[in-house]
C-alpha cells in the first residue's frame, strides 16, 4: 500500500466513530443524516485483487486507472466527513426544518415547498432511531398545535347555532350599541316604515276580511225573506213556520215573508230598499238609538252595525216622520250609497224608496237631499232637528217643510200636503267634521201613481249649509242672519 494511503487510513474514522460525529448523542437528530449512514453501514468494500508480476510497473508505466467502486464509497464518506466538520465550525445554529429570522418569535419554515413533493412519492419514511423518536414527535405536535391555535380565529365557522343566527339578525335590524350614530338613525327609520307598512298590511287585511264577512252575512240575511211567489198561500208559510220555530210568539198581523228574520231577533221591524242602489237591508228598532251602532242583525259586534228605527217611532203605524239610521261605509255597504242622491242625476236614477214594516209595504217617493250639522259649534250653536217625529200640528209641519225647502240641494218636483207622512234616512257624509246626509221621502198617498217625473228637478241656486260649511269653503254665510227653525 501505498504511504499516502496508509496516512489517509490512518485518518479514516470507524462506522461507530462517524456515527457519533454526525450523530451526536443529543436531542437533536437529522433524519436525513441517519438514514444516510444507515445506508452506509452495510457497505463492504470489495476486496483488491492480488497483482501479477507483471502487472508490478513503475507508476509511469501504469496505465490510468478508473476509481474503483471502493474508492467511491470512500470519497462520500469523506464528503460527508468534511460536511460534519465543517457542520461543527459554524457558530450560528441551523436546521433542516426552520432558519430563524433576527427577530426570534418568527421563522421561515424551508420545508413547506418540499412537502407536495414528498406527499406524492408515497414512500415509507424511515423510521428515526429509538432514541430520537420521542423529542422528534413532541417538536411536531407542539408546531402542530401552535399552528391550529394561530390558524382557528382566522377561520371562518362553517355553520351557527340559531341563537348565534337570531341575535346576528337582530343586530343587523334593530339599532344597537355597535351602530354609528348615523347608522342607529337609518336603522329606527326603516324599521317604523316596516312597521307602518305591516300596520296598513293588517288593517287592510282586516279591513278585507270584515267586508267580506258582512257581505256575507247580508247574503244570508236576505235569504230568509219569503218571496211570495214560491208558495200556493200565506197559509202553507205559517204552517211550516210553526212547525219549525212552535214556541215564537209574532206580531198580530205580521206578513209571513218576515216571519223567519224575525224568528232570529226579535228587533226586527222592517225592510228597506232603494231600486237602482245597493240599499237593500233589515231595520231594527230598540229602546236606545245607540245600541245598533256596532252591533249586527246577530247581536254581534261589527263596525258595520244594523240600520235601526228611531226608538219614538211606531213601527206599525207610522208617523208624520219615520226616521232610520245607518252607518256610511267605505266598501258601499248599509246606507252608504245614499250619496248618490248629492246629485240630481243620482235623485234621477232612484227617484223612489220602499220601505216595508212588518205588516205593510209603503213607498215614499224623494222629495229634498240635504246636508247639516249633527254639533251646535258648526252652526254657530244651532243644530237644525230633522229628526222630529211628531209636529203637534199642520202649521207647525208646514213650518219644517219650508226650512227644509231653504236647505235642500235641488228641487225635485214632488210636492208636500200638510197630512203627509215622511220618511227621513240619515247617514254621515265628509263636506266637514261630523255632518250628515239627509234624504227625505214624502208617502205615496192612497191611490196615487209612484211614478216620479224627474225631468222637473231644478238645483237650488244657494242651498243653505251650516256655518262650518262656508268656514270650509272660506267664503261668507248668507244665512247668519236667518231665522233659525225650532219644532
Amino acid at each position: 500500500m501505498p504511504k499516502n494511503e496508509k496516512e489517509h487510513a490512518e485518518d479514516m474514522l470507524s462506522f461507530d466513530e462517524l456515527k457519533d460525529k454526525v450523530q451526536p448523542d443529543t436531542d437533536e437528530t437529522d433524519p436525513e443524516v441517519a438514514a444516510l449512514l444507515d445506508s452506509l453501514r452495510d457497505i463492504e468494500p470489495p476486496p483488491e485483487p492480488a497483482q501479477t508480476p507483471a502487472e508490478a510497473q513503475t507508476p509511469a508505466e501504469a496505465a490510468p486507472e478508473t476509481p474503483s467502486e471502493a474508492e467511491n464509497y470512500k470519497s462520500i464518506y469523506n464528503d460527508v466527513l468534511r460536511s460534519v466538520m465543517q457542520n461543527e465550525q459554524e457558530s450560528e445554529k441551523t436546521t433542516r426544518k426552520a432558519k430563524f429570522l433576527s427577530d426570534e418569535s418568527q421563522f421561515v419554515d424551508v420545508t413547506d415547498r418540499y412537502e407536495g413533493f414528498a406527499d406524492l412519492q408515497k414512500q415509507p419514511e424511515a423510521d428515526p432511531p429509538a432514541a430520537a423518536a420521542p423529542a422528534e414527535a413532541t417538536r411536531e405536535t407542539e408546531a402542530k398545535a401552535q399552528t391550529e391555535t394561530e390558524e382557528v380565529p382566522a377561520e371562518e365557522k362553517q355553520y351557527r347555532t340559531f341563537n348565534e343566527i337570531f341575535k346576528s339578525g337582530l343586530r343587523k335590524i334593530f339599532p344597537n350599541k355597535r351602530d354609528t350614530v348615523g347608522e342607529g338613525i337609518r336603522k329606527v327609520i326603516v324599521d317604523l316604515s316596516v312597521l307602518a307598512l305591516v300596520a296598513c298590511g293588517v288593517y287592510f287585511g282586516v279591513y278585507a276580511y270584515q267586508s267580506h264577512a258582512a257581505k256575507a252575512q247580508q247574503a244570508e240575511i236576505t235569504g230568509q225573506i219569503i218571496a211570495e211567489d214560491t208558495v200556493d198561500s200565506e197559509s202553507d208559510v205559517w204552517a211550516e213556520f210553526f212547525a219549525q220555530y212552535p214556541n215564537i210568539q209574532l206580531p198580530e198581523g205580521m206578513m209571513a215573508k218576515y216571519a223567519y228574520l224575525y224568528a232570529i231577533n226579535q228587533d226586527l221591524v222592517g225592510w228597506i230598499r232603494i231600486p237602482n242602489s245597493i240599499v237593500d237591508v233589515q231595520v231594527v228598532q230598540s229602546e236606545e238609538n245607540g245600541e245598533y251602532l256596532k252591533k249586527d242583525f246577530y247581536g254581534n259586534y261589527s263596525r258595520y252595525g244594523c240600520p235601526y228605527m228611531d226608538y219614538r217611532n211606531d213601527p206599525k203605524y207610522l208617523g208624520q216622520n219615520t226616521i232610520i239610521y245607518g252607518h256610511h261605509m267605505s266598501d258601499g255597504l248599509v246606507f252608504a250609497d245614499l250619496t248618490k242622491y248629492k246629485t240630481i242625476e243620482g235623485f234621477q236614477e232612484s227617484p223612489i224608496i220602499q220601505f216595508d214594516t212588518l205588516y205593510r209595504s209603503y213607498t215614499f217617493k224623494v222629495y229634498a237631499v240635504l246636508i247639516t250639522n249633527s254639533q251646535a259649534d258648526d252652526d254657530n250653536g244651532y243644530i237644525f232637528n230633522y229628526t222630529v217625529t211628531d209636529f203637534g200640528s199642520e202649521e207647525n209641519f208646514m213650518e219644517y217643510i219650508a226650512a227644509v225647502d231653504e236647505r235642500k240641494l235641488y228641487t225635485t218636483g214632488v210636492d208636500i200636503q200638510p197630512g203627509d207622512k215622511l220618511l227621513t234616512l240619515q247617514t254621515c257624509t265628509y263636506e266637514f267634521s261630523d255632518a250628515r246626509l239627509v234624504v227625505i221621502g214624502r208617502m205615496v198617498r192612497d191611490g196615487e201613481s209612484t211614478s216620479v217625473d224627474t225631468s222637473l228637478a231644478v238645483e237650488n241656486a244657494s242651498p243653505r249649509y251650516p256655518q262650518a260649511w262656508y268656514d270650509k269653503q272660506g267664503i261668507a254665510n248668507p244665512y247668519a242672519d236667518a231665522e233659525k227653525w225650532m219644532p
